[in-house]
């Protein structure tokens, strides 16, 4: 599979990857090493041990119910390797591409920003979507109304948020989308996830003890509250700052009600089991920052995981930007973000999903993609995800 990837041989890597999904989609990640050869040996407690000692994001146990397909996407790309941190934080990158004002763009003057071409802000959040009335627009175009009330109607629109929002937060009209495409939403299974930062005053975790001859701290995977501990510093005397809970689904719950302060003050106490003379509390400077992912409202979870037998569901909702089947009333509004992708909670997904939505305006609006360049849309049949049914 990977040299496959490695050599972009799409027609192995599509054969051998059908072969999977027809075989593993209603497979648990827990059932898949439960019966693995590996495993059949050993105790259930070797299984156990095994979940706790996670991949780089958390431990494997979180992701036990989910289907087995999710994981093996993680590892046949390599997803959990070769990591590289932003200074100055993800943020960046939203805000880079905000204020990128390319010198060989086309349809717009050198220099043109997104930025730019909005005014310097970003319109309102959005509360409704309904089909469009605008008789000089492809079947009316999509009308979009704004929360303070502004409402524009465009021949077409890519929805990029959490997938539940279009019925929790956002009115949107029922008849945009099919019945079994609803259905696909809202099964969708997403996990809980919580992340508690501070900074403290230099990466202490460098020193060494002088009894050991070891670091005096290291990154920290435990069966205890915080479970994941990550030290992070650029040297020994630049800033720094400790991850001191990265939790999943079960055990992100269990943060759920506490605030920051609680929070730090337990997983501090927990620590403190497993480093019983170092003083961590000393070195924290400013206040803990915390994030519980479920309780934000416009996330309502971390990221999208499938479980046994959702195959179908994501399929739907990644083949939807092909619209050449659907009735009119149901064309052009195209879905994009990391949870439309067989990917979720990478920034491929999300990155590989806005291009199929860019080919599903680009032909709900009449335009066609180069010869010797085809789109997604243009190998649909050749490359498109297996039907299981």
């Amino acid at each position: 599979m990977q040299d496959a990837i490695r050599h972009r041989d799409a027609q192995t890597l599509k054969r051998l990857w059908n072969e999977l999904v027809a075989r593993f989609d209603d497979e648990s990640f827990y059932g898949f090493v439960a019966g693995s050869e590996a495993f059949k040996a050993l105790s259930w407690k070797h299984i156990e041990t095994f979940g706790q000692v996670g991949f780089g994001s958390g431990g494997w146990d979180t992701d036990f119910p989910n289907s087995v397909l999710e994981v093996l996407r993680v590892v046949f790309t390599d997803a959990d390797d070769d990591h590289r941190g932003i200074v100055g934080g993800a943020q960046r990158l939203p805000e880079s591409l905000w204020r990128h004002a390319p010198e060989d763009i086309v349809h717009w003057p050198a220099g043109t920003s997104l930025e730019s071409l909005h005014g310097g802000a970003p319109r309102g959040a959005v509360t409704g979507i309904h089909r469009g009335q605008d008789g000089s627009l492809p079947d009316g175009g999509v009308t979009i109304t704004e929360k303070w009330g502004r409402t524009t109607t465009y021949p077409a629109a890519v929805v990029t948020c959490q997938s539940w929002l279009l019925s929790a937060r956002i009115d949107t009209d029922e008849d945009l989308f099919t019945p079994e495409m609803w259905n696909a939403i809202e099964k969708s299974h997403y996990m809980l996830s919580s992340k508690t930062f501070v900074m403290v005053d230099r990466p202490f975790w460098r020193d060494i003890d002088p009894e050991t001859g070891r670091p005096v701290m290291s990154m920290t995977l435990t069966d205890r509250l915080p479970r994941a501990t990550y030290l992070l510093d650029e040297g020994p005397d630049k800033p720094a700052a400790i991850l001191l809970s990265y939790t999943w689904n079960d055990d992100a719950l269990k943060w759920l009600p506490l605030d920051a302060d609680e929070r730090t003050r337990l997983m501090l106490h927990s620590l403190h089991k497993i480093y019983p003379t170092l003083d961590i509390g000393s070195h924290i400077i400013g206040q803990p920052i915390t994030v519980s992912w479920e309780a934000d409202p416009n996330f309502m979870g971390a990221f999208k995981n499938n479980l046994p037998g959702h195959y179908r569901y994501q399929e739907k909702l990644f083949n939807h930007f092909v619209q050449k089947d659907l009735p009119q009333h149901q064309r052009g509004i195209f879905l994009a973000g990391d949870d439309i992708s067989f990917t979720a909670g990478w920034a491929d997904g999300a990155v590989t999903t806005a291009l199929n939505a860019v080919w599903g305006v680009m032909d709900h609006l009449g335009g066609s993609t180069a010869t010797d360049n085809p789109g997604p849309g243009d190998v649909w049949d050749e490359l498109k995800p297996i039907a299981l049914d």
